[in-house]
């Protein structure tokens, strides 16, 4: 009789917030290989939920409401499936990372420290060990500052942005072009419900946006991938939509420094804006989670998803310091928002259209379609569908969002 091979079976993987175009990309990498994944959320149409390669999914508490609610209910998943590795998504990162002495007693994952996450997510205080590394930030003041008149800015200081010192993909982000129209928008702001200590000020750098995310493992980078965003939504303040892999030294760079200086661990994706009359790259964002472009980096051969899977196994993985270049990929849902916008004003509707389905070539990787599972897509145009007719509105909220910030 044949000895049996020493084979080691695929361990079970949970991924969290399965109604996001992330978590799909996660499931959709793991599955290819072989990997059981499960997804859960707290929505039940979730859009991974109807993927063929999710083994099957859970409901949570909401990780907005009460946060002991959410964590007894994400330790109950873990126990109850036996769990190995959990993958989580967006912001219930955050409450998990806070939690984290706890879940592990039931299961493996790879995400920074709460005090590291409270750093790179408060724009203050990254920019303040940014500027001690000698890395360029856009200039940048306090809300409350211009509120009480202790600082006024001259005419060829603006456009201005105006943006919350957590958050991103163009949540609470306006431009302003004007004195006048500074003075309008804190005029505007509902009193009872807008909070100045949120906000910060700076100064529009006008150029190129490009994107660098890196995965570390206690303070080494093991992979890592530059992009271009060609398209946006909403327009030049927003996700991408559209997007190539493209090297940029000087980004890369920098964000190596920042998080070598925090001595991070997991994954961190941030915006550099290059600026078109000096081509230098400037810090805007710090995203201390997995971002909504992740699709990009798998589509360039760096597939963050099985590299943090092998993390959280093994202990480490190898180093990825390479990408294909010139790769695109695509938001099929957040593109259509963008087009639609787009043609509203646009006089050239017809080259714009023309655009939008050139797009669809078979050399671009989709982050949210894939024809041989093609219901997630369907699930998530449903969910998208019935928000738009409960809200009466095309400018639908998320399912849930935080009212305050992360302390």
């Amino acid at each position: 009789m044949k000895p049996k091979p020493n084979h080691i079976a695929p361990k079970k993987v949970l991924v969290t917030n399965a109604k996001s175009r992330i978590a799909y990309n996660i499931v959709r990498s793991l599955g290819k290989k072989k990997i059981p994944v499960y997804t859960a959320d707290f929505i039940r149409n979730a859009m991974s939920f109807r993927s063929k390669y999710s083994c099957g999914h859970f409901l949570y508490a909401s990780p907005f409401g009460p946060e002991e609610k959410f964590i007894a209910s994400l330790v109950d998943i873990l126990a109850s499936a036996k769990i190995d590795v959990l993958i989580p998504v967006y912001e219930e990162t955050f409450l998990i990372s806070k939690y984290k002495q706890e879940i592990e007693k039931y299961t493996n994952l790879i995400i920074p420290s709460y005090e590291q996450i409270l750093i790179a997510h408060n724009k203050n205080q990254w920019s303040a060990i940014a500027e001690k590394e000698g890395i360029r930030t856009p200039l940048t003041y306090e809300a409350v500052d211009l509120i009480d008149r202790r600082h006024s800015f001259a005419a060829q200081e603006y456009p201005l942005i105006i943006k919350p010192k957590q958050g991103g993909g163009g949540w609470g982000i306006e431009q302003i072009d004007s004195q006048d129209e500074l003075e309008t928008y804190f005029k505007n702001r509902p009193a009872k419900t807008w909070c100045p200590e949120r906000y910060i000020i700076q100064r529009k750098i006008v150029g190129s946006t490009f994107c660098v995310a890196m995965l570390f493992n206690k303070g080494a980078c093991k992979a890592r991938i530059t992009y271009q965003q060609l398209r946006e939504f909403p327009n030049e303040r927003g996700q991408a939509t559209l997007r190539i892999s493209n090297e940029h030294k000087e980004a890369e760079s920098a964000l190596r420094k920042l998080l070598e200086r925090l001595n991070w661990h997991g994954i961190c994706q941030a915006d550099f804006v290059v600026e078109k009359e000096t081509s230098r790259a400037y810090l805007v964002d710090v995203n201390p989670r997995l971002w909504g472009s992740l699709a990009q980096g798998i589509a360039a051969g760096v597939d963050f998803p099985y590299l943090i899977y092998k993390m959280c196994i093994n202990g480490d993985t190898e180093t990825v310091d390479s990408f294909l270049p010139g790769i695109k990929s695509r938001w099929i849902g957040g593109d259509i928002k963008a087009v639609w916008y787009d043609l509203k004003d646009n006089p050239n509707r017809v080259r714009k259209i023309r655009e939008f389905l050139s797009d669809f070539g078979g050399d671009v990787y989709f982050d949210d379609l894939q024809f041989s599972d093609p219901l997630p897509f369907i699930f998530w145009c449903y969910d998208i569908g019935c928000r738009i007719l409960k809200n009466r509105s095309f400018n639908i909220a998320p399912h849930e969002t935080l009212s305050g910030i992360w302390t």
